[in-house]
């Protein structure tokens, strides 16, 4: 009985201490000077910014904006973007009594959960540091 207690307990640390729940920092390693917003060819945004120069060992994951989740790519020298399209190709879509011509219209992007809370205005920045992954705010014009 014992040995059943303290196996659970140990089952629990690992559980809880994998799981990737990631800290929230306000003060990462690098700044955000400017971040903006401007609206795809097809229906979405782009959401665009800059950094101060960024130490070897941080790595952008993955931007969340208006509860969709995206890739952090390189734009240019300490400019980066994530593309948040409302459909998951661009697309025309077709209104037809006919369900064959319409199940080949584009499907929404659905909305995933945020890992912390963001307001309307705001992007959450998921980054490592080494092996060590964090989450940080910035307002978005």
């Amino acid at each position: 009985m014992m040995h059943l207690k303290w196996l659970s307990l140990f089952i629990l640390m690992i559980i809880t201490s994998c799981g990737g729940s990631s800290e929230l920092v306000n003060d990462p390693p690098f700044k955000i000077l400017e971040a903006e917003k401007e609206p795809l060819q097809v229906d979405g945004h782009k959401v665009f910014f800059r950094t101060s120069a960024l130490p070897r060992d941080v790595a952008f994951k993955s931007m969340y904006f208006g509860q969709r989740k995206a890739t952090v790519l390189w734009d240019t020298e300490n400019t980066y973007y994530a593309d948040f399209p409302l459909y998951t190709s661009d697309g025309e879509k077709v209104l037809s009594s006919n369900m064959a011509e319409e199940s080949k219209n584009p499907l929404p992007v659905m909305p995933v959960e945020v890992p912390h809370a963001i307001k309307e205005n705001e992007a959450l920045l998921h980054y490592s540091v080494g092996e060590d992954s964090f989450y940080t705010i910035f307002e978005v014009q």
